[in-house]
């Protein structure tokens, strides 16, 4: 039972003693007055305190268990909400498991995080390299709406934008009116003009940094509160993790990628090198048993040339070892651990 049903039985309740009341007044009055016996007024009186009485009591119960049946509602859809909270995280994790792609991740959970804050789109911003430009993504939340998977759209530069703003103060940002800050932030101008007024920005924050933003907007003004921010949040804390692993996922490619073209070019090039001292060889000991000067003169020129590879080839060797040294700099100023022991708490 609902509580506007209990609610609705204390009126009744309430109802009935007045209709009641009106009855006898009625009937008095077509009897001549109140009656003249004093047992008889006794028995009314008496009658009237016990119904009010039991009126008030039912209702005072009725209210109690309406306030009871509130607190239950209450504490149902806060329950609800977690549960809805758990289920996106759960699947995002599941997602993220599947494959380290964040933006496919993102646009299947558009549509869970719809549910846990109504809004009409969904968007997200993640830092390039240099640390200068967001890319930015937008999934449309409505079925009827939605894409394969969410495209590359504008990108803004981290001055002047709301997102460069929440990446560097690293605080959750409620816009009540977009309109309002138009004239302050790109970004800001682009939504406004795109027919959205209210909006979410939320930071991705993991091992310390920003790595961009996760976006909730809405069209109509004044939608989002604090509540709103608070929801999304682990939502957020689980992108840039997952944003964090993405890039390490890459920067470990890159890494590997790297080590075996260095493991070719220090093979190929001992190979050469190899060749290259055996025809050095030949070519001196030709020299010394044929006296000829032009013969002479042709050895030297394959010696010299032979020389000149022998010098690009250790080029090569030392480049590789560089960029192999770059590299794998990168990868441990990354925290990509290198053993099983590396794999601790936090990780990432």
């Amino acid at each position: 039972m609902t509580v506007r049903e209990h609610l609705s039985r204390v009126w009744v309740i309430w109802s009935l003693v007045a209709i009641f009341g009106a009855v006898q007044v009625v009937a008095w009055t077509l009897a001549g007055g109140l009656p003249r016996r004093p047992g008889v007024l006794a028995q009314v009186f008496t009658a009237w305190a016990v119904m009010l009485v039991l009126a008030w009591l039912a209702s005072r119960r009725i209210e109690s268990m309406a306030h009871r049946l509130r607190q239950h509602e209450h504490t149902h859809r806060t329950t609800l909400h977690e549960l809805e909270q758990l289920q996106t995280q759960n699947a995002m994790l599941q997602i993220i498991a599947q494959s380290v792609d964040v933006t496919l991740a993102f646009q299947a959970l558009a549509s869970r995080i719809a549910r846990l804050v109504p809004c009409d789109r969904v968007g997200l911003a993640l830092l390039d390299e240099s640390g200068q430009e967001f890319q930015t993504f937008t999934a449309r939340v409505h079925e009827h709406e939605r894409r394969a998977r969410p495209r590359p759209d504008v990108v803004f530069r981290t001055d002047r934008t709301l997102l460069g703003q929440v990446n560097r103060t690293r605080e959750p940002e409620i816009i009540a009116d977009m309109g309002a800050i138009a004239a302050d932030f790109l970004d800001a101008t682009v939504l406004h003009n795109a027919g959205f007024n209210s909006a979410i920005v939320l930071p991705l924050v993991a091992k310390g940094r920003a790595v961009g933003t996760l976006n909730v907007v809405a069209r109509a003004k004044d939608v989002f509160t604090a509540q709103h921010a608070d929801a999304v949040l682990p939502i957020a804390e689980l992108f840039a993790v997952a944003v964090v692993a993405q890039q390490l996922q890459m920067a470990l490619g890159r890494y590997r990628s790297v080590e075996a073209m260095s493991d070719f070019t220090l093979a190929v090039s001992a190979e050469i090198n190899s060749a290259l001292q055996t025809i050095i060889g030949h070519c001196d000991l030709l020299e010394r048993g044929y006296p000829d000067p032009n013969l002479q003169r042709d050895l030297a020129t394959v010696v010299r040339q032979a020389q000149r590879i022998a010098e690009l080839l250790d080029k090569m060797r030392s480049s590789a070892n560089d960029r192999l040294k770059e590299v794998e700099a990168v990868v441990s100023q990354a925290g990509i651990p290198s053993s099983p022991e590396g794999f601790g708490d936090g990780v990432i």
